[in-house]
Order: structure tokens, then C-alpha cells, then sequence
């Protein structure tokens, strides 16, 4: 089977594998759209966390299933069901959690072994470039509702990658208010349709102590000051980015002002289907998304770190 394996640092290769082996309890996934994450962006620019080259990266997917009818996505966390985390309905912090692309083979390929209670099935007639978006909305989805975030409130969101971008979708379909600061000119547009209130160019802009909550989706030491600059006293700020892994914060104004700031990774299977009847009951447009086939996965993660304003989210289809 092809897949596109990366190989440590920006080195992508489209190479012939050995088809995957399925384990107990598994199936095989043909994949039809794999989306391109931040995550995997980090893994290109020398930042591999816990990834061991080589290795198929990706976790966002739809595709089918031999002798299963209809279409997928795939909840890509992999959990133990009996940790106290799992226990406590938080299995995105399972103690002993995996992910497809992290830890083993992810979804730039043809075909990849995934858990049979990991299918997701799709309301038919769903377009496969909306539902690819359930991974990546799940995300903001979960970080919006631990902060309790609902109709009225407003929203500070810092980043207009494609998690900051479907923040302000989220929230515009809740009834929240969402003000986007996203320096690339192309994004603000993007996040203008997508529902936020308002665009900002920069963190200098942003109104100080004025929103209830913030959701930082960069993650570097400039953007999370910002956020927590933004909100009012007691108000919360959830970290979703990881650019950055260690920074200071301004512990001072944390304390007087009664900020709650967290870090926040991923979703649970509650928050992957909210965010499937979410794009399905009100789909996002489309235009924005990027689609190219697998042999030009390298140059597709190019693009997203060498032109932002040209491509913000990359679908690859082995098609």
C-alpha cells in the first residue's frame, strides 16, 4: 500500500508499505480524506514530541470499511476504558492513552488499522471534506464546553489556524460571541464568514479584561499573555496550541484578578459526536480547504508552514 511517511524533521517520502496487519478487534480503514493537523505540523518543524521517525502520521480521517456499509470518520484516541481518568468520563486523559499518527501508523495512507468501536458512522449524504472536520472541531468543541461557554457570552480566540477558526464557528453556533486576532489578512476574512464578531491583527488590539472566556490556538508565550490579558476578572483562558512547550506567565495578575487558566488536549467520544451533529445539522463552507492527492502530502505541508495566507487546511486523498 502507498503511504506517506515522514522520516524526522521536513523529510516526507511516498513509499510502497506492507499492507497494515489488523489485531483483535480491529478493521481496516480505507481512507478517502486525511486532514493535515498543527500536530503533525510540529512533527515537520524539527518538534516531534513523543513521534519516533519513521512514521505515517495523521489522525483526522474518513473512509470506508469492507463489509460495512456507509462511510467513517475515526476516533483516533486509543484509551484503556479503566484508568481512574477513563473512569471519571475524561478519557482524554486517559493515563495510558494512544493516537493514531503519535504512536503508531496514522491515516496518510490507503489503509489503516483502526478499533471496530473507533468507527464513527456518517449521516449519508455528508460531504467527506465536512465531515473530515470532526477531529479538529471536537477539539474547540470540548475546550468551549469544560469553560461552560453559551448563547451570549463572548469569546476571545487567539489564532485563526483551523482549531482557532472552528472556535469562532462553534461559537457563533451557540449564540457566543467570538473575536478572532489572527494576523494573516486572508484568515481574518475566513473567520469573519465563519461567524466572529470581530478581527484583529494583532494582540495589541485586543480589548483588555473584556471577554468571559479565551481560547488560545497557537500556544506560544506572546499568544497566551494575550489571552489572558483579554478576559475579565474571573474569567477563564483554555491553552489549546502547542507552539511553545515551556514560557512564563504573569502569576501576578493571574492571582489578583482571579484568571483560571488550563491546559486543554483533545476531546472525549461525547465531544467527536457533538461535533459530528454540529457540521451536520449546519455545515461549514468548504472553499477554504485544500485538497490534494497523497503524493503531494509533502508538498501540501509545505505550503501550510511557507504560505499561511495561500492554505489553511490541507486534505490528502489517496485517490
Amino acid at each position: 500500500m502507498r503511504a506517506l511517511v515522514w522520516h524526522g524533521d521536513d523529510r516526507l517520502e511516498l513509499e510502497s508499505l506492507a499492507e497494515p496487519p489488523t489485531g483483535a478487534g480491529e478493521v481496516l480503514l480505507e481512507v478517502e480524506l486525511a486532514g493535515i493537523c498543527g500536530s503533525d505540523l510540529h512533527a515537520y518543524r524539527g518538534h516531534p514530541g513523543p513521534r519516533r521517525p519513521p512514521l505515517v502520521l495523521g489522525h483526522e480521517a474518513v473512509g470506508t470499511v469492507p463489509g460495512h456499509a456507509g462511510r467513517f470518520t475515526v476516533f483516533p484516541l486509543v484509551v484503556c476504558g479503566a484508568c481512574p481518568a477513563c473512569g471519571r468520563g475524561e478519557e482524554n486523559l486517559c493515563e495510558r492513552r494512544g493516537l493514531l499518527g503519535l504512536d503508531r501508523q496514522g491515516v496518510f495512507a490507503e489503509r489503516v488499522p483502526v478499533r471496530e468501536d473507533a468507527l464513527v458512522p456518517l449521516p449519508d449524504g455528508l460531504d467527506p471534506q465536512v465531515a473530515v472536520l470532526v477531529e479538529p472541531i471536537a477539539t474547540s468543541l470540548s475546550a468551549l464546553r469544560i469553560d461552560g461557554v453559551t448563547a451570549g457570552d463572548s469569546v476571545l480566540v487567539v489564532g485563526g489556524g483551523p482549531i482557532g477558526l472552528l472556535a469562532v464557528y462553534a461559537c457563533a453556533a451557540r449564540g457566543a460571541e467570538a473575536v478572532c486576532v489572527e494576523p494573516v489578512d486572508e484568515r481574518r476574512a475566513l473567520a469573519e464568514r465563519l461567524g466572529a464578531v470581530a478581527v484583529l491583527p494583532d494582540a495589541a488590539d485586543v480589548e483588555p479584561a473584556a471577554a468571559d472566556v479565551a481560547v488560545d490556538a497557537v500556544g506560544i508565550e506572546p499568544t497566551w499573555r494575550a489571552a489572558i490579558a483579554g478576559v475579565r476578572t474571573g474569567g477563564k483562558v483554555a491553552l489549546v496550541g502547542l507552539g511553545q512547550a515551556e514560557g512564563s506567565m504573569p502569576v501576578g495578575d493571574l492571582v489578583r484578578r482571579g484568571v483560571a487558566v488550563r491546559g486543554h488536549y483533545a476531546y472525549t467520544r461525547r465531544d467527536f459526536e457533538d461535533a459530528l451533529a454540529l457540521l451536520a445539522g449546519a455545515p461549514p463552507p468548504v472553499d477554504w480547504l485544500t485538497v490534494l492527492a497523497l503524493a503531494e502530502g509533502a508538498e501540501g505541508f509545505r505550503r501550510l508552514v511557507e504560505e499561511p495566507a495561500a492554505v489553511t487546511k490541507v486534505l490528502l486523498t489517496p485517490a
